[in-house]
């Protein structure tokens, strides 16, 4: 098939992120192949999707990736950013003075300690917005969700391993710890049960009504996500920059993308954004992330505006967006929202 042909860009950072976009589509074609660079292409629905994996994290490469897919594939009318968190699923939407993502690299803080706002950066096209709305009814309504669906057909395809990977672990391993009890920093690669103490930390099991879920049906939260190009791993900075700025996530691309492409970021939470870090829920999260985007891709028209061209087809909405610095990251849920720029990496909760 040809290159023109491809309507929807797929960003998925890391290598586990690409695994799981790949396993998503309905069909695989051969690769696309530009300027030596290698990109998966395949279709889900109706829709012609390529996927591309950074060649490092943060919002430069990911800015970079789009540009070239852009080049290779120039009838992409918009891009979806997917991967890991901190949370259930998140994705980006309008709140507050924010278009859906914000950075917060380039802010200074002021006397207060609170942020300044020095930029902006665009909201989702209006097309996504309309189907993220259209979607989001739907699952606050009796119909449902076809993630389980997907996540079992994507599973289908993995290896024994990476399909045990890609399950949820379990709430007794979804652990919360209060944000004055950091991990020591003489100890960051060992495991939290080896150095940290339990007593200041609460299962997911524990943690009420709300926080139950069924097998496979993440909870998918709606909101800004702040964006920088540093790992967030400060609560306390985690809960300084929610407060101000209604963020309920932190992740490190998608503000590299969205500030010259149309696009929508959606990130599955793998941790809490601060320094008890934790792999075990990034293929999950992954996952989730995947699922989401395939659902809702299915819901968007393949045909709508493809013939007027990219330039014409989701023109950029002004939505003013924070910027500020030094946050970083951690995963967990799946996140439709609102990005902010920085330094830092990801997180939802």
């Amino acid at each position: 098939m040809h290159s023109s042909n491809y309507n929807v860009g797929w960003i998925a950072p890391l290598s586990l992120e690409f695994t799981a976009a790949r396993h998503m589509l309905d069909v695989e074609h051969e690769q696309v192949i530009d300027n030596g660079y290698h990109y998966v292409a395949g279709e889900i629905g109706d829709h012609k999707v390529v996927i591309g994996i950074q060649s490092k994290m943060g919002t430069s490469a990911a800015a970079d990736l789009a540009a070239r897919m852009r080049r290779a594939c120039p009838n992409i009318r918009f891009f979806l950013v997917v991967g890991i968190g901190g949370g259930d699923v998140v994705v980006s939407s309008p709140r507050g003075n924010h278009g859906g993502v914000f950075t917060y690299d380039t802010g200074a803080w002021v006397e207060d300690g609170q942020l300044s706002n020095t930029g902006h950066l665009n909201g989702p096209p209006p097309e996504l917005s309309a189907a993220v709305g259209s979607l989001r009814s739907r699952h606050d309504g009796h119909q449902g969700t076809e993630i389980p669906q997907y996540l079992a057909q994507m599973r289908s395809k993995l290896s024994q391993e990476t399909r045990a990977k890609s399950e949820d672990q379990g709430g007794e391993n979804d652990r919360l710890f209060e944000r004055d009890a950091p991990h020591p920093q003489d100890k960051a690669n060992e495991l939290c049960n080896n150095c940290c103490d339990l007593r200041f930390c609460t299962q997911r099991n524990k943690r009420g009504q709300g926080a139950v879920r069924a097998i496979d049906t993440p909870k998918i939260h709606y909101g800004n996500i702040a964006s920088s190009n540093q790992l967030q791993i400060s609560a306390e900075m985690r809960d300084r920059i929610s407060e101000e700025h209604q963020a309920i996530c932190f992740e490190m691309e998608g503000a590299g993308v969205i500030q010259s492409h149309p696009c929508l970021v959606i990130r599955g939470i793998c941790d809490y954004s601060d320094s008890h870090k934790n792999k075990n829920w990034q293929h999950y999260a992954a996952a989730t992330a995947a699922a989401y985007a395939k659902e809702l891709l299915k819901s968007i028209p393949s045909d709508l505006g493809v013939q007027h061209g990219r330039d014409q087809i989701c023109p950029p909405a002004a939505h003013p967006v924070n910027h500020f610095g030094s946050i970083q990251t951690a995963g967990g849920k799946v996140i439709l929202g609102n990005t902010f720029q920085s330094n830092g990496g990801a997180m939802s909760f």
